[in-house]
């Protein structure tokens, strides 16, 4: 009976501290895929970065064509008042 226990018993793992090829190839890649992705990331921050310059810069001139849109209003307002005023003080000589 024991020697049937023993037999569905798996031996223990053991580690071999040979190093072959296969070793030195998988290293060898996780370094060269870690560094692509590395420069990979690093172009696309750069492209990204320019990429909001770009937007910011957009955004600014959009803010100063508000501004200019929103002053001339206000002298249009300012116009629309004084031929009310005009007119009302015409209608009021001649009635």
């Amino acid at each position: 009976m024991r020697d049937e226990i023993d037999a569905y018993r798996q031996p223990k793992p053991r580690f071999d501290p040979t190093i072959n090829y296969g070793h030195i190839l998988t290293a060898i890649s996780f370094i060269v895929a870690g560094a692509g992705a590395y420069y990979g990331m690093r172009a696309e921050l750069q492209n990204v970065d320019q990429r909001v310059a770009r937007i910011e810069s957009t955004l600014q001139q959009l803010a100063n064509v508000v501004v200019l849109t929103a002053r001339q209003d206000e002298k249009l307002n300012a116009i629309e008042r004084r031929v009310d005023r005009i007119e009302q003080s015409s209608n009021t000589r001649h009635p």
